[in-house]
């Protein structure tokens, strides 16, 4: 007998019916709710369909190959040239904001229905989308230390939510994201912090929180194009070591409660008037704090509406500074809190 019993992956595998009714079976939500607020991820199998999947990876190559062209220093923040893309690379980790045209906006990728119906569940049904980003570990990125991010910690009810969408195969070769079965994202800073431990460096050494996490079980997410992972920011996760010669993407797309927020990302680096205008009711539901502020709240309680400059990330917890973004205009770095 084994003192330990290793834990199954258990993704929810998206049946054909499901896709076409555009809904999780009965039993497939539970499954799906249960793990998600308990473990805090969930992998859907199946759950774009495969032409849908190849075009949004093809589209999403040239992306990111214009960024690779497009770089100049080290700059943050800097836009692409042909496609406009907002990006920046440290420690050979490439986060992209794309811009939401088709395929890349189609709304089984921004607004999966299937992953919609877990975030309503557990954010509200009047949540909203943040951010578009992305993540690409290239060869040579170093291992990320664990960490939570994007505000984890500081109350029990759950602000935000993350999907992930990958563009190509992730595998056990290429950079997985690796997780950990530890609960933490039910865990509490105050009672971090009375410690002394902190896990809010991701591309940087942190040996407390690796001598936390090797106290505990941890997996390591394989997705193929097609598949979908919600994951809560606050779970203890990082990005690993591609051990091969071709990037490994993940879409990354960050929710919000209504009410909530956080300093990183801005929608209007992957959306403008005009686009926004194009996309599918469905997906502009989820970007009408941007764009339609009047829908939410007003002027003065919204804040900065459709037409002001993109806000760049400031530190935790203080005001925002206004960012309008041209092409190779290197940025003030920001912190390396990026919760």
């Amino acid at each position: 007998m084994e003192a330990f019993t290793p834990a199954p992956e258990r993704p929810v595998v998206v049946s054909g019916a499901e896709r076409e009714a555009r809904a999780l079976s009965d039993e497939h939500f539970r499954e799906a709710a249960l793990l998600l607020h308990t473990r805090g991820w969930v992998v859907l199998r199946d759950a774009i369909p495969a032409g849908v999947a190849a075009a949004a990876e093809a589209a999403f190559d040239r992306i990111r190959r214009d960024c690779f062209a497009s770089k100049e220093g080290d700059g943050w923040y800097q836009v692409a040239r042909e496609t406009q893309a907002v990006f920046w690379e440290r420690n050979r980790r490439w986060r992209i904001f794309p811009k939401l045209r088709p395929p890349l906006s189609d709304p089984w990728i921004v607004a999966n229905p299937f992953a919609l119906a877990l975030l309503r569940f557990s954010l509200g049904e009047d949540l909203y989308c943040k951010f578009v980003s992305s993540d690409t570990c290239l060869r040579g990125a170093e291992i990320q230390a664990p960490h939570r991010e994007l505000g984890a910690g500081e109350q029990w009810e759950t602000r935000a939510l993350v999907v992930n969408v990958p563009m190509g195969p992730c595998g056990l070769d290429n950079g997985p994201l690796e997780v950990w079965y530890s609960g933490g994202h039910l865990w509490r800073n105050a009672a971090l912090a009375a410690v002394g431990y902190g896990d809010d460096v991701q591309d940087g050494g942190n040996a407390d929180a690796e001598a936390l996490a090797a106290a505990l079980p941890s997996r390591r997410i394989t997705l193929d194009p097609g598949d979908v992972l919600v994951r809560d920011p606050g779970l203890l996760h990082r990005g690993t070591v591609n051990r091969t010669g071709a990037p490994r993407t993940m879409l990354t797309m960050a929710f919000f409660r209504a009410g909530e927020d956080h300093s990183y990302g801005d929608v209007r680096f992957s959306l403008d008037e005009p686009l926004f205008a194009a996309l599918e009711p469905e997906v502009q539901a989820l970007f009408a704090h941007a764009f339609a502020p009047s829908v939410h709240a007003s002027a003065d309680e919204q804040g900065a509406g459709a037409g002001d400059a993109p806000e760049g990330p400031g530190e935790p917890d203080q005001p925002r500074r206004p960012l309008v973004v041209e092409a190779h205009e290197a940025r003030p770095e920001p912190p390396q809190d990026r919760r």
